[in-house]
């Protein structure tokens, strides 16, 4: 496989995929989506705020992960691009809400996905620096 290939299925493909899987849950009832994740009967009380965090937590994480394949891309021109994408797929994913039965933009779910992307960039961003200091220590081990 050439190497774009193999750059795009390992970087690439998962931000895709994801972003797929957050348009499809826009897609559905809340009932719905409580329901595949096993909460509460219909119309009891139940929060989606998690849901909304962890779903844009990875979805910025899977960006860095991507654009960081971008060359001369200085770290923090990664974070900023990967907030603002994350940001304008928030916007949206509130906007496609709006024409989806059952469903309704919210400035709150907005703010939700937002934090929820800070969150991502910062922990993806902490554990490749970790890795990279590990790998480090092995090479200087090595030699």
């Amino acid at each position: 496989m050439k190497r774009f290939g193999r750059q795009f299925l390992f970087y690439w493909a998962p931000l895709l995929v994801w972003m797929a899987v957050i348009f499809a849950l826009s897609s559905l009832s809340k009932d719905t989506i409580i329901a595949i994740l096993g909460g509460p009967a219909p119309g009891e009380s139940f929060d989606l705020s998690p849901l909304h965090l962890v779903e844009f937590a990875v979805l910025a994480a899977l960006a860095y992960w991507a654009f960081r394949t971008i060359e001369r891309l200085s770290r923090p021109a990664l974070g900023g691009l990967v907030l603002a994408f994350t940001m304008l797929y928030a916007l949206f994913d509130e906007a496609y809400q709006a024409v989806i039965p059952g469903r309704s933009p919210s400035m709150i779910d907005l703010g939700l996905d937002l934090a929820g992307g800070v969150i991502g960039l910062v922990l993806i961003d902490l554990l490749l620096r970790r890795l990279r200091r590990h790998s480090q220590r092995l090479s200087e081990a090595v030699e």
